[in-house]
């Protein structure tokens, strides 16, 4: 009997040290293990697309109606000194702005396209730009959690035809920090795979390596990855990911036609004259720069991180909140910027600028459609309304402090 028990255990303990083995290279393998994506994911395969051109195309079939949003204008102080403030600053574009959750403000100024006399709206919705990195971030999270990537694995693993000189991981990607040469855009890309074969074909600048160079290539790189790993275009994970389960009605790929009606065109200056600029290479910009959307889904896809309805709490918290940690060791992280006072979403391209911040309290939102100077732009006035106007000029992010 004795010998058979001490059979027995020779046999069980390597099987329970090896499932204890497994487990713990399980829990190393992310920092967020066992915390899950809020949101619940479509799986219907029937809305399945082989390209994003081909899932663009059955969306402009199947969607009839945009939704009408209202002109929304509180009557506080604070907001009529909003009002007046962007009145005076000859200000042309949209505001959304939300406190404590409620959206207190949804106003246009101006115009979102000079030439036929459409004046901006609530419904108007703007290029977003580099913006778009913050949705494409939140989805590289997504799969993180999901454990179908491994934001340290070299993109090499996810697309076995990215030959690089020097080992490239997602997360030198997601950091700008891969030392891919900068993208230069060009009409001769019909699509986000054309682009990205260019991008790998160009290679790396050996000075740029490991160092932070903002680079739209990056996010086109990790949009195919996400393509990859899904088995689904990009547009039809943002719709399945993000749009339709949080509701942004309001948002769309540059290409839906029936939303184009509500789509600004940007303009700036040259010579002291208002130029319209139209731009030509959006069809391989999905995943860095070619969504249009409201100021108010931007405050709402903002509001619902803040409030942990994308991701849990504990993946929520240090994910916004934290800078110079080693999980976060610095301001930029998965598309957006974690400051002592806000997080802040950005994007400026072919004559528009898209700005959000938000701490909790307030999230405000500038959409723009005519460039200015630096002095003028959407940074200046945001900054002024948060800090100077709604006062909310308080620290609620510390460099080093770890959060849970």
């Amino acid at each position: 009997m004795n010998i058979n028990k001490k059979l027995i255990g020779i046999i069980v303990i390597p099987f329970v040290l090896l499932g204890i083995l497994v487990f713990s290279f399980h829990q190393m393998w992310n920092d967020d293990t066992g915390n899950k994506s809020q949101i619940k994911i479509s799986t219907n395969k029937e809305d399945s697309a082989d390209s994003n051109e081909d899932y663009i195309a059955k969306r402009n079939k199947s969607v009839k109606d945009v939704a009408n949003l209202k002109t929304i204008e509180a009557k506080g102080k604070q907001y009529q000194e909003i009002n007046k403030y962007l009145k005076k600053q000859k200000f042309n574009g949209t505001i959304a702005v939300f406190k404590d959750g409620k959206l207190v403000m949804n106003k246009g100024y101006g115009y979102q396209d000079f030439e036929h006399k459409i004046k901006s709206s609530p419904n108007t919705m703007y290029l977003i730009g580099s913006a778009q990195k913050f949705t494409t971030g939140l989805m590289l999270k997504q799969l993180e959690l999901e454990h179908k990537i491994n934001i340290n694995a070299p993109v090499s693993k996810y697309l076995p035809w990215f030959k690089t000189s020097k080992k490239i991981t997602l997360k030198d990607l997601e950091l700008h920090k891969s030392g891919l040469y900068k993208f230069q855009a060009s009409p001769s890309y019909e699509t986000l795979d054309d682009a990205v074969h260019a991008i790998q074909e160009k290679g790396m600048d050996p000075n740029g390596y490991h160092k932070h160079l903002y680079n739209d290539g990056n996010y086109l790189v990790l949009a195919k990855v996400i393509e990859e790993v899904t088995h689904k275009p990009y547009a039809q994970n943002y719709y399945e990911r993000l749009g339709k389960p949080l509701k942004l009605n309001n948002s769309a790929f540059f290409n839906e036609k029936p939303f184009q009606q509500h789509m600004a065109i940007g303009y700036y200056y040259k010579n002291n004259n208002l130029i319209s600029a139209k731009p030509n290479t959006l069809q391989e910009y999905y995943g860095a720069g070619n969504l249009f959307m409201t100021t108010k889904d931007m405050g709402v896809l903002l509001e619902k991180l803040i409030n942990n309805k994308i991701f849990d709490q504990s993946v929520t918290n240090p994910f916004i909140h934290e800078f110079g940690t080693k999980r976060y060791p610095t301001n930029y992280r998965y598309g957006f910027y974690t400051f002592p006072k806000y997080n802040r979403v950005s994007g400026m391209f072919n004559g528009q600028n898209f700005t959000g911040f938000s701490n909790g309290k307030y999230t405000v939102v500038l959409g723009t459609n005519k460039i200015l100077s630096n002095t003028t732009n959407n940074e200046y006035k945001i900054t002024h309304i948060f800090q100077n106007i709604l006062k909310q000029n308080y620290d609620i992010n510390v460099y080093g402090k770890k959060f849970y």
